[in-house]
C-alpha cells in the first residue's frame, strides 16, 4: 500500500469516525470497494454510487469537524468519499467511479 492509499485511508477513517483494520484495507483495489467497506463499517446498506448522485438530499460531509458515524446516510458516504479521493489525489470528478482502481486508473503509489 502506497503513500496516498495510506493517505486516503487515515483520512477516511478520520472523516467517518470508524476504524479500518489493515487486513480490512488490504483487499480495497477499487473506489467501490473502498465504497463498499464503509457501509459495512456503519451498519449502512450498499446502493450503486450512479443512484446516490441523483438523490438531490445527499451531502458532501468531508469538510465538517466533527461528526458521528449515525450523521451518514449512504449517499452522504458515497459523495464524501468521492469528495475525498478527489481532493487528496487532485483528480477529476469524473474518474472517481466505482470501477475506478485505485493504483491504474487515479495513479495512487
Amino acid at each position: 500500500m502506497g503513500l496516498d492509499t495510506v493517505e486516503i485511508i487515515l483520512r477516511t477513517e478520520e472523516t467517518f469516525a470508524i476504524d479500518l483494520p489493515d487486513s480490512d484495507c488490504a483487499q480495497v483495489r477499487t473506489v467501490g470497494d473502498l465504497y463498499r467497506l464503509v457501509l459495512e463499517k456503519l451498519s449502512l446498506p450498499y446502493q450503486p454510487a450512479t443512484e446516490t448522485e441523483a438523490i438531490p438530499t445527499a451531502h458532501n460531509r468531508s469538510r465538517l469537524r466533527t461528526v458521528t458515524p449515525f450523521d451518514f446516510t449512504t449517499p452522504d458516504v458515497w459523495l464524501t468519499l468521492k469528495a475525498l479521493i478527489i481532493d487528496q489525489l487532485q483528480v477529476k470528478d469524473s474518474e472517481v467511479h466505482e470501477q475506478a482502481t485505485f493504483i491504474h486508473d487515479l495513479g495512487c503509489d
